[in-house]
């Protein structure tokens, strides 16, 4: 993680820690609401509640608690609204915490709180006469939602201590309004100019026929969200889910599921935004395979001029045309640290990832795994910097394409990572690609002129690993690398990695049994890339270390002048090959004798003893700067 991720979060933590610290001695009062109550209704006690949310809210002042039962409240029901005006919201306020889940008058105690169990639910379907869609794309013209809400939620104009704990919001259809109206999106929620904390909140079943069927973020919006979840969303134009314009979104422990939309982002678009997005997951979420004018791109997530951070994030069986799981375009700046894209499928580039015209992309402790497409299964980058640091990509398919007119099958190209043009892919560095496959190049294949550099990386199991437009050339500046049938470039190997576990291509109907990776019933079963040793290897499973009967010859065959990083000793002094060289988890080095486990004083590369090998490592990396780059 950067410095400028832990940062962000740190700050988001000490937010929490202010606002659960210090809320309880605000010296402002409790308002209680519940739908039930039949007592005074001026919101003084669980008996004496107000019957409506909308109540609760006008009277509530900063430093005030809104505690709501479990129950259906809606935005057009209270003194100070109109019953069936479908343009009022619900509208948080700085200082003042609205908190759903609770058991209410009809339970036992009142007080008890469990978000599953007792919903809240701030609904825009003001008759109460939605009728359920089994394709979210029908939502948009399912006439029982014309009386809808148009957003059920507004968050605008409030600071961080506007807080939203604990609803499902639902019902939000905002479709007729012109683009450019201050709510011309966000049917569940939109922000403008606020920046107001969600907590375990639920958006379903909103639709918008322009951006952010769930939420829409814009106009320096600086959100926090915790624990929320997005699920069957819709937007005609971009972010199913979400759509953030120029603003800067905290997500924590998010989940987007099936959201949709037309033409950009089915789960998240991100316009001249700089969000940044921890433990979030991203499956389901697609983009139609309905011809328009745009491109039909980012099923789970698409970027244009964002900056945007990304750790420990999963994609997984995203659809669109264009980067099932992201994709990044117009200078969009993208880090991506330990995240996981499987199974995503493109129609026809880039299945787990589409990168194109983009500043940077760097990517560290990423694994691509089992995505598809025409070109590109893993990754597809056009026109970009890209920097890979300690990746995995295996068991992603390029799939071959059949067209009756004119009658022809073009081959599938790049079953990891194509690139097209004047892309960069500099600094492919520590990264291992098994098991993909490609009728042209299973690992990687490359079109145009390009500045493409593999140091220190496993091509492997698939044969035909590069592929490049001229017959003949290999236009790689490829180097301490194990390639697959390929020796161009300086001091690589080709011999068997000694993976603990490769994968293999196994039947959809029955894994145990083997499949070719060209058969469309086939299926990526994944393995283990730790590389096998005498020495001892790093074991997820038993988190130890185990001891095997053989030694890869990719431990300690890197490029001797890149740093050996947090390898454990003995490391040999020199980087292993692969995904986990340079880390914590790389294979021990063997020296035809028992492991050695006193460090002497000099012994760089750990083999018991000092000697000129010793002199050659230091003499090597002699004044070399290795500072850390953020």
């Amino acid at each position: 993680m950067t410095t400028a991720s832990n940062t962000r979060v740190l700050r988001t933590i000490h937010l929490l820690f202010i606002v659960l610290l210090f809320c309880p001695f605000a010296y402002g009062k409790v308002i209680y609401v519940d739908d039930d109550a039949v007592g005074m209704n001026n919101g003084s006690s669980w008996a004496d509640a107000y019957n409506y949310l909308q109540d609760a809210i006008s009277t509530a002042t900063a430093g005030d608690d809104i505690l709501v039962a479990q129950g259906i409240y809606k935005p057009d029901q209270g003194i100070a609204v109109t019953l069936g005006d479908k343009r009022v919201s619900f509208r948080l306020k700085s200082g003042v915490t609205i908190k759903g889940g609770y058991a209410g008058l009809s339970a036992q105690d009142p007080n008890a709180r469990n978000v599953g169990e007792y919903e809240t639910i701030l609904s825009g379907d003001l008759n109460g006469n939605d009728v359920y869609v089994n394709d979210p794309y029908d939502l948009l013209n399912e006439r029982t939602r014309a009386e809808n809400s148009w957003n059920v939620m507004s968050g605008s104009n409030t600071d961080e201590t506007a807080i939203l704990d604990g609803f499902a919001i639902t019902g939000g259809d905002v479709w007729v309004i012109p683009f450019g109206s201050a709510k011309a999106g966000g049917a569940g929620m939109f922000i403008s100019s606020g920046s107001p904390t969600l907590i375990d909140c639920t958006f379903t079943d909103n639709v918008t026929g322009n951006a952010g069927g769930g939420l829409l973020i814009y106009d320096n919006s600086n959100p926090t969200l915790i624990n929320c979840k997005f699920i069957r969303n819709y937007a005609e134009s971009g972010g199913g889910g979400i759509f953030s314009s120029e603003s800067g979104p905290t997500l924590i422990n998010c989940k987007f599921y099936n959201n949709y939309a037309r033409c950009e982002g089915g789960a998240m678009f991100n316009f001249r935004s700089n969000p940044e997005l921890t433990d979030c997951t991203f499956s389901g979420n697609s983009i139609p395979d309905i011809p328009t004018s745009l491109n039909e791109g980012g099923g789970a997530m698409r970027n244009s001029n964002s900056n945007l951070v990304l750790n420990n994030c999963a994609f997984s069986d995203n659809t669109a045309s264009y980067g099932a799981g992201m994709h990044n375009e117009n200078n969009s700046n993208t880090i991506l640290n330990n995240c996981t894209f499987r199974n995503n499928s493109a129609r026809i580039s880039g299945g787990g990832m589409f990168t194109e015209d983009s500043n940077d992309l760097r990517l560290i402790d990423c694994i691509f795994s089992g995505n598809s497409a025409l070109s590109g299964g893993g990754m597809s980058n056009n026109y970009s910097n890209v920097v890979l640091v300690n990746c995995i990509l295996s068991g992603n398919k390029a799939y071959d394409e059949l067209r009756t007119d004119p009658p022809e099958i073009l081959p599938g190209e790049g079953g990891g990572l194509y690139t097209f043009g004047n892309i960069k892919l500099i600094n492919c560095t520590n990264c291992t690609f098994n098991g993909n496959w490609a009728q042209q190049g299973r690992a990687i294949a490359k079109y145009g002129t390009s500045d493409f550099m593999l140091n220190n990386c496993i091509l492997w199991n698939g044969g035909n690993e590069i592929f490049d437009i001229i017959p003949n050339r290999i236009t790689f500046d490829t180097s301490y690398s194990n390639i697959q049938n390929v020796l161009v470039g300086k001091c690589n190997i080709d011999a068997d990695p000694c993976f603990v576990d490769p994968g293999y291509w196994a039947d959809a109907d029955n894994p145990d049994i083997v499949a070719e990776p060209n058969d469309p019933n086939a299926i990526w079963i994944d393995g283990d890339y730790h590389l096998k040793s005498q020495a001892g290897r790093w074991d997820p499973a038993s988190e130890s270390w185990i001891q095997d009967d053989v030694t890869s010859p990719c431990i300690d065959a890197g490029d001797p002048n890149s740093p050996i990083g947090h390898e454990p000793f003995p490391n040999g002094g020199i980087i292993n090959m692969g995904a986990y060289g340079g880390t914590v988890e790389a294979s021990k080095s063997y020296f035809d004798k028992p492991v050695c486990e006193t460090i002497i004083a000099g012994d760089i590369n750990g083999d018991c003893k000092v000697d000129f090998d010793d002199l050659m490592i230091l003499m090597a990396h002699w004044l070399g700067d290795y500072t850390p780059q953020d």
